[in-house]
């Protein structure tokens, strides 16, 4: 019989080399997996995986009194799609958790949006750096970096596993690789963007860099990590007093101003690599809500006092 951690350990692996699933998800995999498991090993060291049914799972869920909704849906998430799996591939005659569902509400959370004088303020400020005292490849990295984000709305992890060799300068399109092992092509649709890795690339050629290299490094010249990126943002909106800044941030914002300029929502969803257009219709929304503020800042009605 299976034991639980052994299961555990099957599924994660059977993830990352038959489903492919992105080190992100598995990360969050495995970190819900342990916290389950933990759960589990206060009734004994290591339990048969067919002890866990809907009441133990019901009790686990039951602890998370200060854990988001949003996290205990994706946890329960996580658990169902492991034993539908399992059942699948014969490890366990039946999935205990078949039909199961939260109980949890979850509201709609909108995404954050950056104002757009504070996205001039970003790009122009980058720019700036480009004269400073650090070094030319670096500053230009810096503003390439930004441009992408804004100019593509890709996700962090889609832009530190960007190769030089997939950028293609001749056709303007940069291959992406997003969730699920998911391809798509993004155009090179800004002059901006593409200035800026015409630069970039070309400095990073006179360093003999050949197409499987990274197109961002760090400072050990090494591929830029997600981390290195969030805190490439954090110090320059500091430095320019812009406040909270995150690629997730630029992702969103570059949508919801795409839709606000009349952009139809299926060129949205292919340049954000969205599955389903489900996801997309979240920009609408803020879409709505900013129609909202606009005219209820500025509708003549309220200027007039009768």
């Amino acid at each position: 019989m299976d034991t639980l951690n052994s299961v555990v350990n099957w599924f994660l692996e059977h993830c990352a080399n038959y489903r492919k699933l992105s080190p992100h998800t598995l990360k969050a995999y495995r970190h819900d997996l342990s916290q389950f498991a933990a759960f589990v090993r206060q009734r004994g060291e290591d339990v048969p995986a067919d002890v866990v049914d809907r009441n133990l799972v019901q009790r686990w869920l039951g602890t998370m009194t200060i854990v988001k909704s949003r996290t205990i849906r994706r946890r329960l998430a996580t658990l169902k799609s492991m034993f539908a799996c399992l059942e699948r591939h014969g490890r366990l005659a039946d999935n205990p958790l078949a039909g199961m569902r939260s109980e949890v509400k979850i509201g709609i959370s909108l995404p954050r949006t950056l104002a757009r004088t504070t996205i001039k303020s970003l790009l122009r400020s980058t720019r700036r750096s480009i004269v400073s005292t650090r070094s030319a490849i670096k500053s230009l990295q810096d503003v390439a970096l930004v441009e992408l984000l804004f100019a593509t709305g890709m996700r962090v992890s889609e832009v530190v596993s960007t190769n030089i060799g997939h950028v293609d300068m001749e056709r303007l399109v940069i291959s992406v690789q997003g969730k699920g092992s998911r391809e798509r092509e993004i155009p090179i649709a800004c002059d901006a963007l593409r200035e800026a890795l015409r630069r970039l690339i070309a400095e990073r050629h006179k360093e003999h860099a050949c197409n499987d290299d990274p197109l961002f490094l760090n400072r050990r010249d090494a591929r830029l990590s997600d981390q290195s990126v969030r805190a490439i943002l954090r110090r320059l909106a500091t430095e320019n007093g812009l406040g909270h800044v995150t690629p997730h941030m630029l992702r969103h914002t570059v949508a919801t101003l795409l839709l606000e300029e009349g952009v139809d929502l299926r060129h949205i969803q292919r340049l954000l690599g969205h599955s389903s257009i489900t996801t997309t219709t979240i920009y609408v929304q803020v879409s709505e809500r900013s129609q909202r503020q606009v005219l209820a800042r500025r509708h003549p009605r309220n200027k007039m006092i009768i």
